[in-house]
């Protein structure tokens, strides 16, 4: 398989705080947009080929120029709306058994190699599920005993017991693409499909992040951070003799660690960005592009957008903070929480056989924090 289609229409209502209306696939984590690491995928599983639909086409134009060199693009402006105006765009090539990615999913490389070579040996179209405990978010896919697919729904209004969600990752036929003309919804072909002729289920058990709300930025980065085996610092880096660094980290041109601050990774540094004097990175962070992060502050898994500021002496923990936007002085995050009596979404960590849930604020793009605010658990702020 040398061909692939990438789905990358619309903002996400999930993240509209962060991007400000942009495409999310374009929303960055640790250097790279959400769509990069896709592309990357692509190229490692040998596609040569791909087709980019989007309702934005000019936003994506940079993408396909920094990777000219080693895929073709056919760049194609969506049809209609939703999933299904986006597919039909390109009905062409999933017609021709092309894989279809959602360029908002993020998935080791072995996933990919696993939908296509369940396609090779079964000659079938193939969906990958994944088990997900909250199925609403992303589809319910109900599989059988023998790993087909029974039924799909592409938006259920309550958890089905006993189905996995949709992966983002499929390769369809013909006559699934006919279906979607005449039916006009994903689901619906599939189903009817799936009736008369078989619909492989790839399930996939490792790591997947669907990035479509901001506590997936969380978890897609301790994912991709802790791919990181070993520091690169950058020879155009200012790192003072006094600051240290421990674990792997990535410290990018132009990018400045002052004195005794103390960078834990595993860590991203963006270009031109500054760690001042003593503050203190913690793990699976990530300062994006000209970010500054103030002298005696805290961070600890949490992304700081390109060009945001977090002021002197504060404390951010298990957030993410939208690009240009200021956290100003002494500002505070709480972490704990009870999720299930709050209804908030948040990381479970295990430190010494305890279970404890920790999420912190989103704040948005361009939006600005007060000095000396306390800020409760799971807080979005907007501009």
């Amino acid at each position: 398989m040398e061909s692939a289609v990438v789905l990358a229409g619309g903002a996400g209502k999930g993240l509209k705080t962060l991007t400000g209306g942009r495409p999310k696939a374009l929303f960055k984590i640790a250097g790279k947009s959400v769509i990069e690491y896709v592309l990357n995928s692509l190229i490692d599983v040998g596609i040569k080929k791909v087709t980019l639909v989007t309702d934005k086409p000019s936003e994506f134009e940079d993408v396909t120029i920094k990777y000219g060199r080693k895929l073709s693009f056919d760049l194609r402006e969506q049809e209609g709306t939703e999933v299904i105006g986006a597919l039909l765009t390109a009905r062409d090539e999933l017609s021709r058994g092309s894989l279809m990615v959602y360029s908002d999913t993020l998935v080791p490389k072995e996933a990919y190699e696993m939908v296509i070579n369940t396609y090779g040996y079964s000659h079938a179209p193939v969906i990958m599920v994944v088990p997900e405990e909250d199925t609403t978010l992303y589809g319910a896919v109900s599989i059988s005993i023998n790993g087909c697919v029974e039924g799909f729904i592409e938006k259920p209004v309550k958890h089905i017991e006993g189905a996995y969600a949709f992966g983002g990752l499929a390769v369809f036929n013909e006559q699934i693409v006919r279906l979607m003309e005449r039916l006009g919804r994903l689901d619906e072909a599939i189903s009817e499909y799936c009736r008369t002729s078989p619909i492989k289920a790839a399930v996939w058990s490792g790591w997947w992040v669907d990035v479509g709300y901001p506590w997936n930025v969380l978890e897609a980065l301790y994912y991709t951070l802790s791919e990181y085996r070993e520091s690169v610092i950058s020879r155009n880096a200012k790192v003072s003799p006094s600051a240290v660094i421990e674990g792997p980290v990535v410290i990018e041109d132009g990018a400045v660690v002052d004195h005794y601050a103390v960078v834990r990774g595993p860590v991203y540094v963006g270009k031109d960005s500054l760690i001042g004097t003593h503050a203190f990175v913690r793990p699976y962070t990530s300062v994006e592009d000209n970010a500054f992060i103030g002298s005696y502050s805290e961070v600890v898994w949490s992304l700081v957008g390109a060009r945001a500021t977090v002021g002197r002496g504060s404390f951010l923990g298990y957030s993410v903070v939208g690009e240009d936007a200021i956290v100003e002085p002494s500002v505070i995050t709480k972490l704990l929480v009870k999720p299930e009596a709050e209804g908030i979404k948040a990381i479970r960590e295990v430190k010494r056989r305890r279970k404890y849930y920790k999420i912190g604020a989103f704040i948005g793009r361009g939006a600005r924090v007060t000095t000396c605010r306390v800020i409760e658990p799971g807080t979005e702020i907007v501009k």
